[in-house]
């Protein structure tokens, strides 16, 4: 059976690894691949990016039973194809994890035929879930429990987001020693977003500011020290999350010479 692409593949540890395992290996993979360690590899920023989005996932004891239920649904599936059945699909929550990108010495051919595989399963996927939809409208879909379902106007938490721009309650503001500026500038969406400010520290992302901006605003979340951060965010008019590139901020306490990071989404 072909091997479904997840974020375990991505942090190259396998599915039964513990928590130990795999913050190490994401701590090594992210020393290797960090743009500011690769300044002439294009591909650095998506690779982090996909880094930190698996890590994200896979951290979290929630988020990662989700994509452990995804997997065994599209092994499921593959299966069912292979034999000849018609398979039926159960909705998940969750789209397939983005791929790193292969090794620069695996050939033209190998990595064609990669897709193409990747390309007849995701077909095969869509097909069933059609036919399923369309020629079983009596079945009810069972839903594994979101990352995040909320009501128009609350946070992930269940409060009440801000009438305007602010930090939402109920969240923490951690590490409030430095003196830098992160600016967020969401004056190119059409949609509030549901922010939050991600810390890598230790090996562990830790969510230090957790805020709301309004379409065509932007936010300053101040205090910010020296360390190594990403954005992570949602539009609440699809729900789609997004992860920034990830910026470092080294040597500012020591110098003094603070900095302003603007991030637009």
């Amino acid at each position: 059976m072909k091997r479904i692409p997840s974020h375990y593949d991505n942090l190259k540890v396998a599915p039964d690894a513990s928590d130990e395992v795999i913050r190490a290996a994401y701590r090594a993979l992210s020393q290797k691949h960090h743009p500011d360690r690769n300044p002439d590899n294009p591909d650095a920023h998506r690779i982090m990016s996909i880094l930190n989005q698996s890590y994200a996932v896979l951290s979290d004891p929630q988020q990662r039973r989700a994509h452990d239920a995804w997997i065994a649904d599209q092994r499921r599936l593959a299966a069912e194809a292979a034999a000849g059945r018609q398979p039926v699909a159960v909705w998940q929550p969750q789209s397939a994890p983005p791929v790193l990108p292969p090794p620069k010495t695996r050939s033209p051919a190998s990595a064609w035929l990669q897709w193409l595989g990747m390309l007849v399963l995701v077909l095969a996927v869509v097909g069933a879930w059609y036919g399923w939809q369309h020629y079983r409208p009596q079945a009810e879909p069972v839903a594994a429990a979101p990352d995040f379902v909320a009501a128009p106007g609350l946070a992930p938490n269940g409060r009440p987001l801000p009438a305007s721009k602010g930090y939402v309650p109920g969240y923490p503001q951690l590490r409030q020693q430095g003196h830098n500026v992160v600016r967020v500038d969401n004056s190119d969406l059409n949609s509030g977003v549901f922010a939050q400010l991600y810390e890598l520290h230790q090996g562990k992302l830790t969510a230090i500011r957790s805020f709301y901006i309004p379409a065509g605003e932007s936010f300053h979340v101040e205090n910010i020290g020296d360390g190594d951060f990403s954005l992570h965010y949602q539009r609440l008019d699809t729900g789609q999350w997004q992860i920034s590139d990830p910026w470092l901020i080294q040597n500012t306490q020591r110098s003094r010479q603070y900095r302003q990071i603007d991030v637009r989404l």
